[in-house]
């Protein structure tokens, strides 16, 4: 389908509905360069993200911060910058030493960022294991860049910056320091929302990239293309053919609600039904559509409790075919109602009246 190496490994997925849509060697272990950064990443967003440290942070950078290698901010041991400016060398190029930095602000020293890094990974299914903060000599699969790529761009954090070009810090270090994002398609691929790239002369060329189009996003994974332009042409082939051929359709959100039922033997009258899990369908791009029927019974009997089944959320085709459903449940419980409830019921509607 592409021309991609024997070596090299590529994967596209659909990330509302976790849909692969093409995979080549997505399940081997290949050196990622720079990518290898992205687990720091992804610990230091969430933090921004949940308010642990603030844009307006003065962070002291350190020695070991400042003697990383490879892409950086020019970042000199001893100066003092605002939290902000280092977020936004650590998004738009991927600077190691930024990254270590905000790593150490975060979580007080290197040992106690790579414990969290390890962990986060581990939560996600990540098969690695961090020493140390930027991760030099980690392989990963496509797969598991693809899960860091996800949860990259959930963030809050992350996604405020993941888009942007050019931007200029200021600090003591370098004085003003010029951030130009390496990933082209934040400019030339519409929708792209990040993520970030990587080269070296192990790895070869590598790239995370994702992109969104209405409620369809796709996210594509290179590794080991041959030059720079191999790596775009082919991520954004990937991402075309995606958006091309698919389109996501989202039936239901977590909890939303559709309707009620009758309750018989309870002092409550109707218990809500709510959908159990979110559902999202991918769809064939050349517009196929879809209906939802919702399937509840005429009335429950009591006791019921919250998280009970009550019915179904169904998604046809237009063909009529069955394409998924979604159990239907109690938003509410509704107990039994004794003699004693009942009594009390009567005498508090007597007592109204």
């Amino acid at each position: 389908m592409f021309n991609i190496l024997k070596k090299a490994a590529a994967l596209l997925i659909e990330l509302n509905t976790k849909t692969v849509l093409f995979e080549k060697n997505a399940d081997k272990k290949l050196p990622a360069a720079g990518l290898s950064r992205l687990p720091a990443l992804l610990v230091i967003s969430e933090a921004f993200d949940a308010g642990e440290i603030g844009k307006d942070a003065s962070v002291t950078v350190g020695g070991a911060s400042a003697g990383i290698g490879g892409t950086t901010a020019f970042l000199r041991e001893g100066e003092r910058i605002d939290a902000g400016s280092l977020l936004l060398a650590a998004v738009m190029i991927n600077a190691g030493d930024a990254i270590h930095a905000l790593a150490c602000a975060v979580c007080g020293s290197e040992g106690a960022a790579a414990g969290r890094i390890n962990a986060r990974m581990a939560e996600l299914g990540i098969d690695c294991v961090y020493s140390d903060i930027c991760g030099q000599d980690q392989f990963f699969t496509a797969k598991e860049l693809a899960s860091l790529g996800e949860a990259l761009t959930a963030s809050d954090t992350f996604s405020q910056f993941g888009t942007k070009y050019y931007e200029m810090i200021h600090h003591s270090g370098a004085g003003d320091t010029e951030l130009v994002n390496p990933n082209k398609l934040v400019r030339q691929y519409p929708g792209c929302i990040g993520v970030a790239t990587g080269s070296s002369k192990e790895a070869g060329y590598c790239g995370v990239f994702a992109a969104r189009r209405g409620e369809t996003a796709m996210l594509a994974v290179i590794l080991g293309a041959r030059n720079s332009s191999e790596r775009f042409s082919l991520a954004s082939s990937l991402l075309d053919s995606g958006f091309s051929a698919h389109k996501a359709f989202r039936v239901c959100t977590e909890g939303e609600r559709f309707g009620s039922v009758p309750v018989k033997g309870s002092l409550k009258t109707e218990v809500p039904a709510a959908a159990a899990e979110e559902l999202g369908l991918l769809l064939p791009g050349a517009g196929e559509r879809c209906r939802t029927e919702v399937v509840l019974p005429e009335y429950a009997e009591a006791p019921i409790l919250e998280g009970d089944v009550l019915g179904m959320l169904q998604v046809f085709s237009s063909s009529g075919e069955l394409l998924a459903e979604v159990p239907l449940i109690a938003a509410e419980a509704a107990p039994s109602a004794g003699f004693g409830d009942c009594f009390s019921y009567i005498l508090r509607h007597f007592l109204r009246s």
